[in-house]
C-alpha cells in the first residue's frame, strides 16, 4: 500500500500538467521526465483509478482510450 501512496501522491504532483486530458502512457513518461522513475503502465493505470475513486482526479473516454485531469 505505501506504494501505491507515494505513486499516486507523484502523480498528484504533476498537477500543472494534468490541466489538460492526458493519457496514462503520457503521464508515464511524465514520471519518467520529472522524477527519473520507470513506473510500469499497469501500477500508473492501477493508481489513477484509484485516485478517480477517490475524486483527486476525474477522467473521460476519447474514443476507447481514458484520458485523466484534475
Amino acid at each position: 500500500m505505501t506504494n501505491k501512496n507515494s505513486l499516486s501522491e507523484k502523480i498528484l504532483k504533476i498537477d500543472d500538467f494534468l490541466k489538460h486530458m492526458r493519457t496514462a502512457e503520457e503521464i508515464k513518461l511524465e514520471l519518467k521526465d520529472r522524477f527519473g522513475h520507470n513506473f510500469k503502465l499497469s501500477d500508473i493505470r492501477v493508481n489513477l483509478l484509484y485516485l478517480l475513486r477517490r475524486e483527486k482526479i476525474k477522467r473521460k473516454k476519447d474514443g476507447k482510450i481514458y484520458k485523466y485531469y484534475l
